[in-house]
């Protein structure tokens, strides 16, 4: 199975690299060895989660918030999904 990429990136004048890092290991927890994490710093507020090219999380589209606790656990289901249905896919 190839790898999922995720690309986790955040503001670092906000502070937000132990958010970043909490993520990482949130989206680890649910792939596993299937994930490809990439943090990229940024600014000006930004906050998103990317999965293989689609955006799971952003902060601009969540009236402005970082995912709380709820949201992160939605996502880490939602990726843990995502991992078993692409392992399920046939290859061709």
């Amino acid at each position: 199975m190839a790898k999922v990429n995720i690309d986790i990136e955040y503001c670092v004048p906000c502070g937000y690299q132990n958010l970043a890092a909490w993520t990482v290991s949130e989206m680890f927890a649910a792939a596993g060895t299937d994930a490809a994490i990439a943090l990229t710093p940024g600014e000006a507020g930004v906050y998103t989660i990317t999965v293989d090219g689609e955006v799971w999380f952003d902060k601009a589209t969540n009236d402005g918030k970082t995912p709380e606790i709820h949201q992160m656990k939605d996502l880490k289901a939602r990726m843990r999904n995502y991992v078993e249905d692409l392992a399920a896919a046939p290859v061709s």
